[in-house]
């Protein structure tokens, strides 16, 4: 399995070098809403609010046998990656692909919380939240 992500129509396109121990749960929630009526509680079906994911891994700062083909050795290009599209407050796409290389989801998101640290063996620890984009729909 890989997660690619990829910012402004694939200008920039990263795939993940270390796919986190705890695979990402993509969470879909919906804004439904419960009132008291004169025939008691009544559940009001609503929309769907937007996709949230979370996960934490490392990125290397040195060559390891077990990252994953076509990923970066340099995991500053990462940090540099969500910093970079956080602050130009553009949306980023992350791409799952299974081992058959099918998509499993393929979605725009917008970075939440991205936090790192370089630990004791110079490698990049990190956290990442992210929220669905949803593109305006622009009427002709």
């Amino acid at each position: 399995m890989d997660i690619i992500f990829s910012a402004n129509n694939n200008e920039q396109v990263l795939t993940l070098p270390i796919i986190p121990e705890n695979m990402p749960e993509l969470c879909q929630s919906y804004k439904n809403s419960t009132f008291e009526s004169i025939n008691g509680e009544l559940n009001l079906i609503g929309t769907k609010a937007l996709r949230t994911v979370s996960f934490s891994s490392f990125f290397p700062t040195k060559k390891y046998r077990f990252i994953r083909p076509k990923s970066k050795e340099d995991g500053f290009v990462y940090v540099e990656f969500f910093n970079k599209y956080a602050g130009n407050k553009m949306p980023i796409r992350m791409i799952f692909v299974d081992n058959n290389n099918r998509e499993i989801s393929n979605m725009a998101y917008t970075v939440e919380t991205f936090n790192c640290y370089v630990d004791r063996q110079g490698d990049i620890q990190y956290s990442l939240d992210l929220k669905e984009y949803r593109f305006p729909k622009i009427k002709k």
